[in-house]
């Protein structure tokens, strides 16, 4: 028997019930046992509980150090989640690496003209990201939120965005997300969603990415530009409730499941 948490804070928890349950469904059988746990109490509970493998729906990559180093198998590794949940490393990955990005900037100073996007290094799912016409906005945003690291990038007119879902390296389905309301394609901030058949060269990007980084299950986010494609953000976690809402035959939950199993 195999013992396993899926573990989230009590917010995103809240969001992502279906995930969990599926998650809970699939994997309570005779040769598996998960269990449901908040973020706030998971140190708690393995040092009191045999613990296996963890399928981690959090942004606190220190927390994986520590179950990694446990022998705990988890679902992102550390460097996924790392890197996905700090954008500023997620330009230097991706620079370094010579995938399409954006440039990206921790200064001000360093933006040649407005309007530019300011973001929160550790912000998702849109939240804390600013379209700024002007240093005062910029100086404004900051005073507002005086605990934020942020970053600066070019803003890029754009025919909306891309979300790339790969799985144990291999890309499973393609996201279009757009808004015509808001500089944001999020769809959580109301963008619409439509299946997309992404170029080669998009997903041979969104492979590399998930190759290097060892990654399980994440998506790759690319902005639609008059220049090309621009890897925009990593999602780890990333969600499923886009692909369930268009092609709920698919069922990325059970084959995610599934890679699970297989690599305990």
């Amino acid at each position: 028997m195999k013992r396993g948490l899926i573990v989230y804070t009590d917010y995103d928890a809240k969001c992502n019930r279906f995930f969990i349950n599926k998650c809970l469904e699939l994997l309570n059988d005779e040769d598996f046992s998960l269990k449901y746990i908040n973020e706030d109490e998971l140190l708690s509970y393995i040092d009191n509980n045999k613990v296996d493998f963890v399928i981690y729906r959090g942004r606190v990559y220190r927390l994986l150090e520590k179950l990694q180093s446990r022998g705990i198998t988890t679902f992102n590794n550390v460097l996924t989640n790392k890197t996905a949940n700090d954008k500023y490393l997620t330009y230097e990955f991706l620079k370094e690496n010579i995938l399409p990005y954006i440039e990206t900037y921790l200064d001000i100073s360093k933006i040649k003209s407005f309007p530019c996007i300011m973001k929160s290094v550790s912000g998702h799912g849109g939240q804390e990201v600013f379209f700024v016409k002007d240093l005062e906005t910029v100086n404004r945003i900051k005073s507002e939120h005086p605990n934020l690291k942020f970053i600066y990038q070019e803003f890029l007119e754009n025919d909306g965005d891309v979300r790339i879902y790969i799985l144990n390296g291999e890309p499973v389905v393609a996201v279009k997300r757009k808004s015509n309301e808001d500089y944001r394609n999020n769809y959580s901030l109301g963008g619409e969603v439509e299946l997309y058949e992404p170029s080669k060269e998009m997903v041979h990007a969104a492979v590399k990415v998930t190759n290097l980084l060892k990654a399980d299950f994440i998506g790759v986010d690319f902005l639609l530009t008059e220049s090309g494609f621009k890897i925009i953000e990593i999602e780890d976690p990333v969600g499923s409730r886009m692909v369930y809402k268009l092609k709920p035959e698919l069922d990325i939950i059970s084959s995610f499941v599934r890679h699970v199993k297989n690599n305990i």
